[in-house]
């Protein structure tokens, strides 16, 4: 269902795989589990050059191994210490303002489907 909500809304808000000459900026989330529970994510926005595997392609694996080279504090190692293993999936690539419309209306999304957010501010 997740995945399903995803790809519409990527095509909803033209996030494209391909990159433009302006800045592009990725929408990605982390979504968090522990044994059978899996109900906290977290919406996130980067620049796109930071996710960007060897091929030019953005790719969540990078993205989840400089999230776990991260030293300071924030929800996400506080999670991590916790025990919870987390996975990343990309939702879609756009200039600023497209890139910032996505995370709003994900979070909106996931509030709406009773998800634990871990990063409410949008």
């Amino acid at each position: 269902m997740f995945k399903n909500l995803t790809y519409k809304l990527a095509n909803l808000f033209g996030g494209n795989n391909t990159m433009a000459r302006t800045k592009q900026y990725v929408v990605y989330t982390r979504e968090f589990a522990k044994g059978n529970v899996k109900n906290k994510v977290g919406v996130f926005l980067d620049e796109a050059k930071n996710a960007l595997d060897t091929n030019g392609n953005v790719n969540g694996g990078v993205i989840k191994y400089k999230n776990l080279k991260m030293k300071r504090s924030t929800p996400t190692t506080n999670l991590i210490g916790k025990g919870y293993d987390f996975s990343v999936r990309v939702i879609g690539t756009g200039n600023y303002e497209v890139a910032k419309g996505m995370k709003n209306s994900v979070i909106a999304l996931l509030k709406d489907n009773g998800k634990t957010l871990i990063n409410k501010v949008a």
